[in-house]
């Protein structure tokens, strides 16, 4: 589970205390011949005389930004451009030269000083590949040309609804005459369709992100212990990540302990950890555009409680339960139905929830204790792009045991069960504040699935074990 991601978040800068990644060759970036073929996929699905214009993410001042500039999706899916400032068209059934056209800022040595250097209008060609490349400015004097035997108009707009606006506008504006504006859509959800089965390129990426993101969850383990703070986790993770190689984290992390950890997305990180606290970590970083998604839970003693074992084991069960159902073929609610149906059993013989199995599947009542879904898409954004196929107009509630997409070998999902008891949830107070969540990055193969993040510990003995190992090498030091 994660958050959207809002501007970075502030990294402590106590590196000391994070530990370099491990040495290892990285994957190779997509090459210009990935995006070629995404482009000329996206061709092949317009109609006959259309023409398709994608903005780039809107850029903001240096000063005042608390990230670097991240590209928009799509723009980037189709060009491998990450500059601000620019504008990319596709030409359906137009000649080679002029299929493709990039409009991008002009070298400016003075701009490039602050603000990095350009690809400029020759690199748009020999770099990106484009047919033809112009200044940005030119594009709102050159489109109406471009557009003018067009039948059919895509766009995105990278989140810039001015320049929605005005390419409708531009687009309509001959269009006085006739009774109904020409036809113009958004080019998203044919771009959705397409990024939704990963390429090995995008795998390899993938794959890094979560690995990486599990190294991050191995040594945050090792730091935990009663005295220390929720931010300590998180400053070692991202150090970790960032050294490691990652470009940003994938979301904000979430480091929740104690009462804090019934709490979905708990953002504040600053409360200090207590022994018998138990502790939810969702965090993961994203690497070469690709984002993981990876939460454990551990306990700050290094033991788990009796009551926060049997929560645990009956979290890790439910997932173990939606593994099993990931394979070509298999509809995405069935990932869910079978973590649910393990999380009320499990419920059930511990006494938590009482009443007909049936009844408690039927009326969803479980939701007050596991109030989220199983999984989600992953990808160029780590709540992805891509359908789940549920009746549209359906409550978010009731979406997870409807969504009828079939997977395929190339999807990626996280499947992460949770249950999470506040206090007066239940009769008896023993169960109060424990929150438990296991997020895990599935790759669906042609034969099943297989798990990227599992190089973090999962096992409730193996999560014990690496946060005792962790308390015995560190020296102890008083609390501040």
């Amino acid at each position: 589970m994660a958050r959207a991601m809002p501007s970075r978040i502030a990294v402590c800068l106590a590196l000391a205390l994070c530990l370099p990644a491990t040495l290892r060759s990285a994957p190779p970036p997509p090459t210009p011949e990935f995006f070629e073929a995404n482009r000329e996929k996206l061709l092949a699905k317009l109609p006959p005389g259309s023409i398709a214009v994608f903005h780039a993410r809107a850029d903001s001042p240096a000063d005042t930004r608390a990230d670097a500039y991240r590209q928009d999706e799509d723009f980037w899916y189709l060009t491998g451009l990450e500059e601000p400032n620019a504008v990319a068209v596709l030409v359906a059934g137009a000649p080679k030269d002029s299929r493709y056209l990039l409009f991008v800022q002009p070298k400016d040595f003075a701009a490039e000083q602050w603000t990095g250097w350009r690809t400029g209008l020759d690199g748009a060609k020999k770099e990106y590949r484009a047919g033809q490349s112009y200044g940005v400015l030119e594009f709102w004097s050159r489109f109406p040309q471009l557009a003018a035997a067009a039948q059919e108009l895509y766009y995105t707009t990278g989140g810039d609804k001015e320049f929605g606006r005005r390419l409708l506008e531009t687009w309509n504006a001959n269009n006085a005459n006739v009774a109904a504006p020409r036809r113009a859509a958004e080019a998203g959800p044919a771009l959705a369709t397409m990024r939704l089965v990963k390429e090995p390129v995008e795998i390899a990426q993938l794959r890094e992100a979560s690995r990486l993101s599990a190294e991050a969850h191995r040594a945050a383990m090792a730091e935990v212990s009663p005295g220390r703070h929720e931010y300590d986790l998180k400053a070692t993770m991202v150090g970790l990540c960032l050294s490691g190689g990652a470009a940003r984290m994938a979301y904000p992390p979430i480091v929740a302990s104690g009462p804090n950890s019934v709490i979905l997305h708990h953002e504040r990180d600053d409360r200090k950890l207590e022994n018998g606290d138990v502790i939810v970590n969702d965090t993961a970083c994203e690497y070469g555009m690709y984002a993981a998604d990876v939460t454990r839970t551990y306990p700050a003693s290094g033991t788990f409680s009796p009551e926060q074992r049997e929560i645990y084991d009956v979290v890790l069960a439910a997932q173990k339960a939606g593994f099993a159902a990931v394979k070509p073929g298999a509809s995405f609610h069935e990932v869910h139905d079978a973590a649910v149906a393990a999380v009320v059993d499990g419920l059930l013989r511990l006494g938590i929830l009482a009443g007909n199995r049936d009844e408690i599947l039927r009326m969803r009542s479980y939701q007050r204790l596991f109030p989220h879904g199983t999984s989600h898409w992953l990808g160029l954004n780590v709540h992805d792009v891509g359908s789940y196929t549920f009746p549209w107009g359906m409550a978010r509630l009731e979406r997870y045991g409807a969504a009828q997409t079939k997977l395929e070998p190339g999807m990626v999902l996280t499947v992460e069960p949770g249950i999470y008891i506040t206090e007066h949830a239940t009769a008896d107070p023993k169960w109060w504040n424990i929150g438990v969540r296991i997020e895990d990055d599935l790759l669906v193969t042609s034969s099943g699935m297989e798990c990227l993040s599992c190089s973090a510990p999962r096992e409730r003995e193996e999560v014990e074990k690496a946060v005792r190992e962790g308390q015995a090498r560190r020296p102890s030091r008083p609390a501040p």
